[in-house]
């Protein structure tokens, strides 16, 4: 795995992408056995319900939040389990903790994912992907927790014996977003501790950019209000801000590929992290 990582930090721009005309195609709903990661969804509002529709269309194995689960004092059970019960009743949501879910009460998010037992920091394995989850609001918030989360991920991220390693977090670390941009407090060597991806939300956009050879997505167009884009970063392959939809990962042929369909099922970009090492 750690030479899978640097052999990731030697080859600049190795994801691969399969071009998608301007706009976007329609195309068959992901492969079957994909896990559907959505980032800032719950405002309640008519888009979450399309992406939501969208994601249950594609039924994934599992759903993984970056954040902002919700927006206002409606409860969990309202803006998330309305909209993706099926898979938090089979314990297969693995969320993030966003700056929404702290300043609503984050209690609220510790009792609704009453299966994590309080934990907002942890790591799940689902079809073959380990996802490693932190809080990065929490991280923000204090330097002795940040430097927790920090420890946490350089140990156990090596460790892993998965096939692939996601980090999930709210807070991105690169982003081209005008409204909050890059965050330079947890630009972590990811790929060198052996990430092949790091998703994260706050940014209401879809962003993909490769920054060191690490491939990051910012995916927050759950179902919240879209923000724009300011100047691109140099690491920035793909751009999405007039679009609702959610990223579906998918493992086959020895590759981890990534699909952002937006809400009427358009499939707006695909790409893939390199070969899984023997």
């Amino acid at each position: 795995m750690l030479l899978r990582a640097l052999l990731a930090l030697a080859t600049a721009g190795a994801a691969a992408l399969a071009a998608i005309g301007p706009g976007g195609a329609a195309q068959p709903r992901p492969p079957v056995g994909s896990v559907a990661v959505i980032g800032d969804f719950g405002s309640g509002q008519p888009a979450q319900r399309e992406v939501a529709d969208l994601v249950a269309r594609a039924n994934p194995v599992a759903v993984v939040s970056a954040g902002d689960n919700v927006y206002d004092s409606d409860d969990y059970d309202t803006l998330v389990g309305d909209y993706y019960g099926r898979w938090g009743d089979r314990r297969m949501c693995l969320p993030a903790a966003g700056n929404h879910d702290h300043s609503e009460g984050i209690e609220s998010f510790d009792a609704y994912f009453d299966d994590l037992g309080g934990r907002r920091v942890y790591s799940r394995v689902v079809g073959g992907i380990e996802f490693f989850v932190l809080d990065s609001q929490a991280a923000l918030d204090s330097a002795r927790e940040l430097r927790r989360q920090y420890t946490w991920l350089r140990v156990n991220l090596p460790r892993s014996r998965a096939t692939w390693q996601v980090v999930v977090l709210h807070h991105p670390p690169f982003s081209s977003g005008e409204v909050h941009g890059s965050t330079a407090a947890v630009q972590w060597p990811f790929g060198w501790w052996g990430a092949d991806l790091v998703v994260s939300g706050h940014e209401h956009q879809y962003e993909r950019l490769t920054v060191r050879g690490t491939t990051y997505v910012v995916d927050g167009t759950g179902g919240k209000d879209l923000y724009p884009f300011g100047t691109p970063l140099a690491g920035s392959r793909a751009r999405v801000d007039d679009a609702f939809g959610a990223l579906f990962l998918t493992t086959r042929s020895g590759r981890l590929t990534g699909e952002f369909r937006s809400s009427d099922g358009r499939l707006v970009d695909r790409f893939t992290v390199g070969a899984a090492a023997s």
